[in-house]
């Protein structure tokens, strides 16, 4: 080769790389650019065209929120900055100088608490809020567990569910609040649909991050997950219908909220989570990574857009990672993949969701008796 010839070849090599280079990142070669954390924006969310907004009752619980953490002696040294609990996020005002009083449990609903994902296969750990039910209960709520299949598709669950509250004895002045962690709260939206003469019993339902529209990682790891499922053989974790990741696929979810309007005769509430990296359970991070091409504002297992209730009211972002939202890992063998600086308030969490429900509820029966008595 002279070098009139091996000048043509350089030349096009130089003219040729910027098209290599585009090549190799569509084909995924390269990193993909993941977009930086940030509370900077507002706050978002996905679903279906023709379901109904999303009511913004941020700045009312986070009152709650802040009030009953400011009374609580284990968190006095932290309880002048409850935004490390609960995230603000640029949409949102500044906390009320001078806010509602917080308000007294009210024994006129009886709560059920319905867990996630392979639920009962990590019972020996710990259920979802388990310790903090127990704290309410002695408090005066009427609140339990409700145990569902964890490997089981939700239309399964949600026939346990209808079959349990069936035979359930409730006075004539008692409703239901339904109370679902990730998939439960799938579970329980399906029961709602499904079984209408049950769900009329139903007075709010509330999703504590719930995998609402699914997530992206059940597609991809649906294959591996119908592969490994016949190794796991734990007497506390049965198989029952082996439906469980097809419900939180994103074709799934979002094709039956689009095809299914929830009755309208319960009020809907959604508590979100998501956090930083390195708030992350260690478990989860590699989860992490893999929404955060998507957006970093996720908890390892769910984005954040993907975790509201069509209609519902927003009542938070958690500032904590999936897991340690419910779950007490620090008390646990598992404590050394627990990151989080400071214990997350799960017990004043789940008290100050339940009195905002409480609080709406028996506004919105009050503003019935008006209509009804207007003199």
């Amino acid at each position: 080769m002279n070098i009139v010839e091996l000048w043509k070849v350089m030349l096009l090599a130089r003219l040729l790389l910027p098209f290599i280079v585009i090549v190799l990142m569509i084909f995924g070669c390269a990193t993909p650019y993941k977009y930086p954390y940030t509370t900077d924006f507002p706050g978002s969310y996905l679903h279906p065209i023709a379901t109904p907004p999303v009511v913004d009752g941020r700045e009312r619980f986070r009152e709650i929120f802040c009030g009953l953490l400011a009374e609580n002696p284990k968190y006095r040294n932290e309880a002048g900055n409850c935004e490390d609990f609960l995230l603000r996020l640029s949409d949102e005002g500044q906390l009320n100088k001078n806010p509602g009083p917080v308000p007294a449990p009210d024994t006129r609903y009886r709560i059920l608490v319905v867990p996630g994902l392979f639920n009962e296969c990590f019972s020996s750990i710990a259920l979802p809020f388990e310790a903090s039910i127990e704290t309410l209960r002695n408090r005066g709520f009427r609140i339990e567990l409700l145990i569902v299949s964890g490997r089981s598709s939700s239309d399964k669950n949600a026939a346990y569910i209808a079959k349990v509250i069936e035979n359930m004895t409730l006075d004539s002045d008692e409703d239901l609040v339904l109370v679902g962690y990730s998939k439960g709260a799938v579970d329980i939206l399906n029961f709602l649909v499904n079984y209408p003469a049950q769900a009329r019993k139903v007075a709010a339902v509330v999703s504590v991050a719930g995998a609402i529209n699914g997530s992206p990682l059940a597609k991809k790891f649906a294959n591996t997950y119908t592969h490994l499922a016949k190794y796991i053989q734990l007497s506390q974790c049965e198989p029952g219908d082996s439906g469980a990741i097809d419900s939180l696929k994103y074709s799934t979810r979002l094709s039956w909220l689009a095809a299914n309007p929830l009755p309208n005769s319960a009020e809907y509430f959604s508590l979100v989570s998501f956090t930083r990296r390195e708030n992350i359970n260690l478990l989860l991070k590699v989860w992490y990574d893999m929404l955060a091409v998507f957006s970093p504002r996720n908890d390892g297992q769910l984005l954040s857009a993907d975790q509201i209730i069509p209609g519902a009211t927003l009542l938070g972002y958690a500032n904590v990672d999936h897991w340690s939202l419910v779950l007490p890992l620090e008390d646990s063998w598992l404590s050394d993949t627990v990151e989080m600086p400071k214990r997350f308030p799960r017990e004043i969490l789940l008290q100050s969701m339940l009195l905002y429900v409480a609080e709406t509820l028996d506004r919105k029966q009050k503003k019935n008796e008006t209509a009804f008595n207007p003199n």
